[in-house]
């Protein structure tokens, strides 16, 4: 399985949220499905390759992954518009 990526734009930033999957061990060889998601939010301003800030790794309530994809993507992306608003824009 591929881990997700999206990049949004907002307000002069590119926000990028990659999504890393949360394996659980099957106790055999068979491979389960994730067991959730992670979302990593990086912020840069448009054109720069460096983030402005820290990688943000988010969970869901009580620290337990996103139970699914969608949910981690809009999580990460409503955080990085909290930080650009509240941090970055003067």
């Amino acid at each position: 399985m591929t881990a997700m990526k999206r990049e949004y734009k907002y307000k002069g930033f590119e926000i990028a949220v990659d999504l890393e999957p949360v394996w659980e061990s099957s106790g055999n060889v068979t491979l389960l499905p994730p067991r959730g998601f992670i979302a990593i939010v990086n912020i840069k301003t448009a054109g720069m390759v460096r983030p402005m800030v820290a990688p943000i790794r988010l969970a869901a309530d009580n620290q337990q992954p996103f139970a699914r994809e969608t949910d981690a993507l809009m999580a990460g992306f409503s955080a990085g518009q909290r930080v650009v608003d509240e941090m970055l824009i003067p």
